[in-house]
């Protein structure tokens, strides 16, 4: 007889034969139905399914049939789409795309088509083919009632997307060695399933903000893959449980650059390590449960809007934590290793919490017990804990709001957010560690961070001030910066910007702070305060502390006002015209050079810091003269000049000493009348632009660095030559100058904006001089000259010297008013005066302290005439 396998049986066999064989041909047809109702695919028309004249036998396929889609066919043969033009739904029965031929089984599924396959569907159905299958477009489905295999046999692709849903029991990637089956599904593309696994073969699933969704309770329900054969894209992967409780086993582990969210109201137990780097999101009612080796270290960070529940994993640790669900431990201690996010649910468990980078916030009422411990970056209470807290190496404990357990500091303590205040209702104890605290530095009201220990206090501890552009003020009982409402026995100690009569102190603008215990009205209350004040041996206040800037700053425009200082018309000339008589025959023009070095001490009479300053300066000038105008009167000679400067100031105060160094350079302008009976007028004009380094010694930094300023003057001098006899003569002289110096607005290194309200001088001298004149011929008969003289001056300065500002304090310092000086010089002058040597040796002394403030300096130059 003919079977319905194909196999013939005779009337020669035995019964016994017939009937076994009988049994088995009946089992493998079961088994393997295609060849009784397939029907294969041409697509010698077009590419639609529907097309009955695609099909073999001219129709398609229809309930309990099987479709082979690529079965042979020649190159040429059109892909299969079912919904060509709109909506189209099959069902059948065993479904292979890719059954045998050179040219790869293609299946599209769009425009919200649906295709319903009962038997155990494949795509990669015989050895050496490929099977393609696309769902794409909201509405398209394929669901496949039994097991689904991508690479049965051979190779197999499935592309799920734009909405597109696959269903299916069983799915199985890659089934035998040899295989291989490749899952992508992207854009909102989703796969439904009882149970996702590997098989023997090569297996790759991608996700690109592809869905996973579970239809029953599976602790496997992801299975049997590894290394990087769950591939998560930039669009990541949503796990939707559905309801139930799923999750992978030990080796599935998803890696990638994108996320995985979990949602649906259902837990999804991790059991492998995962090493995706995109964000891990939990969604509210659904739960993300770690286990074992189960981890998201890698992961950007964890948004635990649900339940992120690590009590049976081994050592967990994340990035980051975001979200307002729970976290529970358990006895775990949940390590949080690059923080960048805010917390607002709560953390629970008998387990702990260790922050070793990032910065992390919790702003929930958090109830877990164990240690919470930050060893690297900064946790941020803004809400609470009831766990004890350490803190060692850069670890950093702040925020605003309460740790009801002890903390123990071995590395930074920083209340608030920036100013705010951290309360530890238990016990504090430093053990090295440092108390970092952020002020607005002025009076005792000052916005600041405080650290309120409503327990005991012990141990020694750091304090760490940062001013937050503070100018500084006068305190009364201080900035309080440490309440302590039990035993004050914690040592607190400030670590300064510079040491001050023995204590550490803080720049705060033009002050500068200390650290005391107790404030003043009430020394015994055990609370830290910062103060302002300057204290007498008694150690009452008797004034204030000002920053080591200060006097530099207060000194500085005194420093420019030495190098505005106008000479005499003898020290610029040397005398070279006034007691010379005008020839016909004279040159009438002169070219010279000069140099001038002085040493300045200056004790002022009124100094807000109390400021004394030595100053060295040094200027060349070089210029040229011209006869403008001549009669029998006199002579007008009008001069311009250009000169350059330095000076080297070093600055001496109580509060600090420094140094400022200063370059200029500018132009003069001159016109000087000599009337031939003695008499002569000279006037000077000059400008000046400066540059100024400014460097404090007791805080060993620069303060400022090439500060621009800028500087001029007019000066008038007249004077009479009285002969006394032919060599011998005095000339009363008087002269009243002005100058007024600028520096440019600059911000320390330390944050006070410093600025200059008035810099001007107006001093007036009177002078009379004592001077010998002697004249010969050389050989040749041209004539020489020497001179000698002596001058004796007093000076007064008009005007109430300069006012500097410190963000917002106002610093005075003004010289001695009157002073006398005492000049030495003389020149020679050869070739009928066309060459000259000059030079003077001065000294000037305030007079009211005498010697207190002083002045030495010399002049030399040299002109010629042509």
């Amino acid at each position: 007889m003919r079977t319905g396998c194909g196999f013939h049986g005779t009337r020669k066999q035995t019964l016994l034969s017939g009937v076994c064989g009988t049994a088995l041909l009946l089992g493998f047809c079961l088994a393997m139905p295609v060849a009784a109702h397939a029907v294969d695919w041409h697509g010698l028309t077009s590419s639609d399914w529907t097309d009955g004249s695609n099909w073999a036998g001219g129709s398609a396929p229809g309930v309990g049939q099987v479709a082979n889609i690529s079965t042979g066919g020649a190159p040429g043969v059109t892909p299969v789409v079912l919904g060509v033009t709109g909506p189209a739904n099959v069902t059948v029965g065993t479904v292979t795309v890719g059954q045998g031929g050179p040219v790869p089984g293609i299946l599209t599924i769009q425009n919200g088509s649906t295709l319903t396959s009962t038997g155990t569907s494949r795509l990669g159905g015989a050895g050496g083919t490929t099977g393609i299958a696309t769902i794409t477009g909201p509405g398209s489905q394929w669901t496949a009632t039994g097991t689904f295999y991508i690479g049965f046999l051979s190779r197999g692709i499935l592309n799920i997307g734009n909405g597109g849903q696959f269903n299916a029991v069983t799915t199985v990637l890659g089934n035998i060695a040899g295989s291989s089956g490749t899952l992508n599904i992207s854009s909102g593309g989703i796969l439904q399933t009882q149970s996702f696994r590997g098989g023997a073969g090569t297996r790759q699933a991608n996700f690109d903000d592809g869905i996973l969704r579970a239809t029953a309770a599976n602790a496997t329900f992801i299975s049997l893959f590894s290394g990087t054969e769950l591939n998560l894209l930039a669009g990541g992967l949503t796990i939707d449980t559905a309801g139930f409780a799923v999750g992978t086993d030990a080796a599935s582990g998803f890696s990638g650059i994108g996320g995985l969210t979990v949602t649906g109201g259902g837990i999804f137990n991790l059991q492998a390590n995962s090493i995706y780097s995109g964000e891990t999101q939990i969604d509210f009612g659904s739960s993300l449960a770690l286990t074992g080796a189960g981890a998201v270290a890698n992961s950007s960070r964890v948004v635990a809007d649900g339940a992120f529940n690590v009590s049976a994993a081994t050592a967990p640790a994340i990035q980051s934590l975001a979200g307002s669900g729970t976290v529970v431990l358990g006895a775990q201690t949940l390590t949080i290793t690059n923080g960048n996010d805010t917390f607002a649910g709560v953390i629970g468990g008998t387990g702990g919490l260790t922050v070793t980078g990032g910065s992390q916030t919790l702003s929930g009422v958090n109830t877990y017990t164990g240690v919470t411990t930050v060893s690297g970056g900064r946790l941020a209470v803004n809400g609470s804990i009831t766990s004890p807290v350490a803190t060692s190496g850069a670890g950093i404990l702040g925020g605003t709001g309460t740790i009801f357990g002890d903390v123990t500091n071995a590395g930074v303590v920083a209340p608030g957010n920036s100013i705010g205040t951290l309360t530890i209702a238990g016990n504090y104890t430093g053990t090295g560690g440092t108390l970092e605290v952020e002020a607005v530095l002025g009076g005792d009201a000052s916005p600041t961070d405080l650290l309120v220990v409503t327990g005991n206090t012990a141990g020694t501890t750091n304090v760490k001030v940062i001013n937050l552009g503070g100018g500084g003020a006068q305190t009364a009982e201080g900035i309080k910066i440490v309440d302590v409402g039990g035993t004050s026995a914690g040592s607190f100690s400030l670590l300064g910007d510079y040491v001050f009569e023995g204590d550490q102190a803080v720049v705060g603008g033009a002050y500068a702070y200390r650290l005391y215990q107790g404030a003043v009205s009430t020394p015994a209350d055990g609370d830290w305060y910062l103060r302002s004040a300057l204290l007498n041996p008694a150690g009452a206040a008797i004034g204030v502390v000002y920053a080591p800037g200060v006097p530099l700053y207060e000194s500085y425009a005194g420093v420019l006002q030495s190098l505005n200082e106008f000479g005499t018309l003898r020290q610029r000339t040397g005398g070279r015209t006034i007691d010379e008589p005008q020839a016909e025959n004279d040159p009438a023009k002169a070219i010279w050079t000069r140099i001038d070095g002085t040493h300045a001490h200056f004790n002022p009479r009124t100094s807000t810091t109390g400021t004394e300053y030595d100053v060295d300066t040094w200027t060349m000038q070089a210029g040229l003269d011209g006869m403008l105008r001549e009669s029998a009167a006199g002579s007008l000679i009008g001069g311009v000049s250009f000169h350059f400067d330095t000076a080297s100031a070093d600055v001496s105060s109580r509060f600090g000493k420094g140094n400022i160094d200063t370059t200029g350079y500018g132009f003069d302008g001159t016109l000087t009348w000599y009337g031939n009976s003695g008499f002569y007028v000279d006037s000077q004009a000059a400008l000046t632009w400066y540059d100024s380094d400014l460097r404090s010694s007791t805080l060993n930094a620069t303060l400022a660095n090439g500060n621009d300023g800028f500087g001029y003057g007019l000066s008038v001098e007249a004077g009479q030559k009285i002969a006394l006899t032919r060599q011998w003569s005095l000339t009363p002289q008087a002269q009243l100058a002005y100058s007024s110096v600028r520096f440019d607005r600059f911000t320390d290194a330390y944050g006070a904006v410093v600025s200059l309200d008035d810099a001007d001088s107006l001093t007036g001298r009177l002078g009379i001089s004592a001077d010998y004149d002697s004249d010969w011929k050389d050989a040749t008969g041209q004539i020489s000259r020497a001179k000698f003289y002596g001058i004796a001056n007093l000076y007064y300065d008009f005007l109430d010297g300069s006012n500097a500002d410190v963000s917002g304090v106002s610093v005075a310092s003004e010289n001695r008013s009157l002073w006398g000086g005492l000049s030495l010089g003389g020149s020679r002058s050869w070739s009928d005066d066309r060459y000259a040597v000059y030079a003077e040796a001065f000294a000037r002394t305030s007079l009211k302290d005498f010697g207190g403030s002083n002045a030495i300096g010399a002049k030399v130059g040299f002109s010629v005439k042509w």
